[in-house]
């Protein structure tokens, strides 16, 4: 990587990835694809099934105006946040969250965190029971507490 920039990505390399779909989901005049097929069917599920840090998200970071709108791995998320809009320093250093429609203040601790469960809506949902949760160490706290069996 020279210069602190990220590798280019394309969303062809995802696993999950179906040219059509994808087309379909872009073009927003495109209201029904009568193209798709249980096999559209499966990938769609299959993607959905991803666990969060799996999955790609476009990026609506802000700067001088313009979205980023960079389609990022949910596990690259934190690194594309330091590398191209330089969430960095110490801890506790303050922060404004830059995703459209938001500006609020927190700790860079927090960054990744936030843009995850409030932006990227990350959910964890127990196995056991279905309860949903927005974090992965209130997920397994759970399974601990109401599960200690399993």
């Amino acid at each position: 990587m020279e210069g602190g920039t990220s590798p280019a990505f394309s969303p062809s390399q995802h696993p999950a990835y179906h040219p059509t779909i994808a087309q379909t989901m872009a073009d927003s005049s495109t209201l029904y694809n009568c193209d798709f097929n249980d096999e559209d069917e499966q990938i769609l599920l299959d993607f959905a099934s991803l666990p969060p840090h799996q999955k790609h998200y476009q990026c609506g970071w802000v700067e001088s105006d313009n979205v980023c709108g960079v389609l990022v791995p949910g596990e690259s998320f934190s690194v594309h946040l330091r590398e191209a809009h330089g969430v960095v320093g110490n801890d506790k250093t303050q922060f404004t969250c830059r995703w459209v429609g938001c500006g609020l203040q927190m700790n860079k601790e927090s960054v990744g965190r936030h843009v995850a469960e409030t932006h990227l809506s990350y959910t964890y949902p127990c196995t056991n029971c279905g309860e949903v949760f927005s974090r992965k160490n209130t997920l397994n706290r759970h399974v601990r507490k109401k599960h200690p069996s399993v």
